[in-house]
């Protein structure tokens, strides 16, 4: 850790030093907007990023560390499961948005339900496709009735 935060600082000197000497480069008739010290100027800020994610990282790596073995010792899923769970999420909306317009907003709403449901661990059953057909007709009801928000139809027409 102690190594990573001496590297992380010099880092910092040197991107300081590099826009110090960038900030000084004159403009000149030819320049762009961006002018002749753009580039470096964005150089030196990047290499500042670079160096304050080092020094947090040397910094927060004992924490999450200290968290994963808290994590193991509760019997709780790890670290990395909630961010998988959330990627199955985002799939299921990339699917809604891909079916939508094919098979129609309330179709395509009452499989999301359903598979959400499925998803979060509920049951295959008469109740739950009941619920997602009922959760589509509400969501209908107040986009399209309610608000006059028209919604995709059957078919993308």
């Amino acid at each position: 850790m102690k190594r990573d935060l001496i590297c992380a600082a010099v880092l910092l000197l040197i991107a300081t030093g590099y826009y110090v000497l960038a900030s000084q480069i004159a403009p000149s008739a030819l320049a762009d907007e961006v002018g002749p010290g753009g580039l470096p100027a964005v150089y030196a800020f990047v290499l500042a990023t670079i160096a304050v994610a080092l020094a947090a990282k040397a910094l927060l790596q004992p924490l999450l560390a200290r968290a994963v073995d808290d994590v193991a010792a509760a019997g709780e899923p790890p670290l990395g499961f909630g961010l998988r769970r959330a990627g199955g999420v985002f799939a299921i909306g990339v699917g809604y948005v891909l079916v939508v317009p094919l098979a129609g907003y309330f179709l395509t709403l009452t499989m999301v339900i359903a598979t959400m449901a499925l998803y979060q661990g509920e049951r295959v059953s008469a109740r739950l496709a009941m619920i997602a057909v009922a959760g589509a007709a509400v969501f209908w009801l107040l986009f399209v009735r309610l608000l006059g928000i028209p919604m995709p139809a059957l078919g993308g027409s």
